[in-house]
C-alpha cells in the first residue's frame, strides 16, 4: 500500500508536492473508505490509510504529472541498470520554466507498506546525476537499510570499509543492482520487499492501456467479472474474447499478410514463447428480428474496426482489467483520468469498488486524476479529494480539501470549487449574445 508521495523539480512542480494516502485526523470519518492498520509498521494516530484519492484541477494544472512522477521513479528503478542510449536518469525532466532548473535537485520519495513493513525510499537527481539514494525500514522504529551519496554508500550492518567496495555509477540507482551482491538476509529482504513493491505498482495512460491478457488468465474470473461489468453499464455486448494475430514465429519469420496492417497503439504487441501476437478484443454482440428473437451474433474487434465501438467502450475495456487486478491481488493502481469518455455512474461505480468494506478485501487502492466534479460529492471524505492549480509562473501546486479550514461535511464540494473557494480557476470571458 502507498503511504505517501512526494516529488520536486520535476515537470510542472517546482516545489515539493505532497500525494499523501493517509487519513485525516477527524472522527467525522468513522474509518470511512480507509484501511486500519495494526500499529507497529505506522505510528498510533497514522495507521489510516485511504483506500481512494482523486486528483481534480484545470487543464494543464499538473494533475497528471503527479502520476508521470511516480512513474519516473518507477521506471528509474526497475531500468536503470540497463544501458541505454540514452541513460533513464538523463531522461529526468526538471521543472522547464526555470533557467538552470537542472542544477538544482529533483527529489522522488516513497513511502509504502509492504508485508506489513513500512519502507521509505527515495533519490535524488541533480545535473541528470544520482546525488543521493537511501532506503529505511520501520518494525517499530525507523531504521536506516543503506543510504548513497556522492562520496559512497553506507550499508546496514557493514563497517564502512567494506561498502565502499560496492561500485557505484552516476546514473545506476543502487536499489536497481543491489540484487547483484551477497548481502545479510535482513538487508538483502528489505532491498526485494521495495523492487517487488515497485514491479507490482499499476501505472496507466493512455498508451499502455493493453491488459487484453489479463482476461485470459488462469483466474477465470477476471472475464466472469469483466463481462458482468459491461453488460451492467449496458454497452449491447453479449460476449467478449481475446484475439490473437501472429505477426511474427519464434524463428523470426515475418507473416507479411498481417505484419504490415497498422498498429493504433503499440501495446497491442505482445511477444510469448511462440513468437510475437498483436492483441485485440472480439467484441460480440446479438443479432435480433423485428421481434426481439435473436437470430445471430455480430462480431466486431475493437481496435481493428476502430470506430464501431464507442470510445467509452474502449475506455472501458482498456482499463477494466488493470482495475480488476487490483482488487484482486491488492495492488497500488494509478489512472489518467478515470472518468474520461465513461458515463458519471460507471466511474463512480468503479470508485466505490475500490472504496468498498467487502469488494476491496485484499487493501487496493486507487489513485486517479478526474474531471467530473460529480464524484467529489459522492461518498468521498475530504482527505480523498486534491487540488492541482499553476500560477503564473507556470508552477502547480498539490493541495489536499482536507487543509481547508471550514469546510463541512455537508458542503456540496463541486459547487463550492467551482465558485472558487478552494483554488483559483480560470475565468471565461462570457461573450456571448
Amino acid at each position: 500500500m502507498l503511504v505517501q508521495f512526494r516529488v520536486k523539480n520535476y515537470r510542472s512542480f517546482l516545489d515539493e508536492a505532497v500525494l499523501s494516502m493517509q487519513a485525516a485526523k477527524d472522527r467525522e470519518f468513522e474509518q470511512l473508505n480507509t484501511f486500519y492498520i495494526h500499529e507497529g509498521p505506522l505510528p498510533k494516530g497514522e495507521n489510516e490509510l485511504l483506500k481512494s484519492a482523486l486528483i481534480f484541477g484545470p487543464n494543464a494544472s499538473g494533475k497528471s504529472n503527479m502520476l508521470k512522477g511516480l512513474r519516473y521513479m518507477q521506471q528509474a528503478v526497475l531500468f536503470s541498470q540497463v544501458t541505454l542510449p540514452q541513460s533513464i536518469i538523463e531522461s529526468n525532466e526538471s521543472f522547464a520554466f526555470l533557467e538552470h532548473s537542472s542544477k538544482i535537485n529533483s527529489m522522488y520519495e516513497v513511502e509504502f507498506l509492504f508485508h506489513d513493513v513500512f519502507y521509505r525510499y527515495g533519490f535524488e537527481i541533480r545535473e541528470f546525476t544520482i546525488v543521493n539514494e537511501y532506503l529505511y525500514r520501520r518494525y517499530e522504529r525507523l531504521t536506516l537499510i543503506f543510504k548513497r551519496d556522492q562520496q559512497g554508500i553506507q550499508l546496514m550492518g557493514l563497517p564502512k570499509t567494506v561498502s565502499q567496495l560496492v561500485k557505484l555509477n552516476q546514473h545506476t540507482l543502487f536499489l536497481s543492482i543491489a540484487n547483484n551482491y551477497q548481502f545479510s538476509e535482513d538487508l538483502s529482504k528489505a532491498i526485494q520487499h521495495t523492487m517487488k513493491w515497485f514491479q507490482d505498482l499499476l501505472i496507466v495512460f493512455e498508451e499502455n492501456v493493453n491488459t487484453f491478457m489479463i482476461y485470459e488468465q488462469k483466474n477465470k474470473s477476471y472475464y466472469d467479472e469483466a463481462l458482468r461489468i459491461m453488460q451492467m453499464a449496458d454497452l449491447g455486448i453479449h460476449d467478449f474474447k481475446v484475439y490473437k494475430e501472429r505477426v511474427m514465429e519464434k524463428d523470426g519469420t515475418l507473416n507479411t499478410k498481417t505484419f504490415n496492417a497498422s498498429l493504433i497503439y503499440p501495446s497491442q504487441i505482445n511477444a510469448n514463447s511462440e513468437g510475437v501476437d498483436r492483441l485485440d478484443l472480439k467484441t460480440i454482440f446479438n443479432i435480433y428480428d423485428k421481434h426481439g428473437v435473436i437470430k445471430g451474433k455480430k462480431e466486431t474487434y475493437l481496435l481493428k474496426q476502430d470506430g464501431f465501438n464507442s470510445e467509452g467502450t474502449k475506455k472501458l475495456l482498456f482499463y477494466l482489467g488493470w482495475i480488476l487486478l487490483s482488487l484482486d491481488e491488492g495492488r497500488v493502481l494509478l489512472l489518467d483520468e478515470l472518468d474520461s469518455k465513461l458515463h458519471f455512474l460507471l466511474a463512480d461505480y468503479i470508485l466505490k469498488q475500490f472504496n468498498s468494506l467487502t469488494r476491496n478485501r485484499k487493501h487496493g487502492q486507487l489513485i486517479s486524476t478526474a474531471h467530473n466534479l460529480m464524484l467529489m460529492d459522492e461518498s468521498m471524505r475530504r482527505d480523498q479529494i486534491y487540488f492541482a492549480s499553476k500560477n503564473e509562473r507556470g508552477e502547480s501546486h498539490l493541495s489536499s480539501l482536507s487543509d481547508y479550514q471550514n469546510v463541512r461535511k455537508t458542503d456540496l464540494f463541486s459547487k463550492k470549487y467551482l465558485k472558487g473557494f478552494y483554488e483559483a480557476l480560470p475565468e471565461f470571458m462570457d461573450d456571448m449574445l
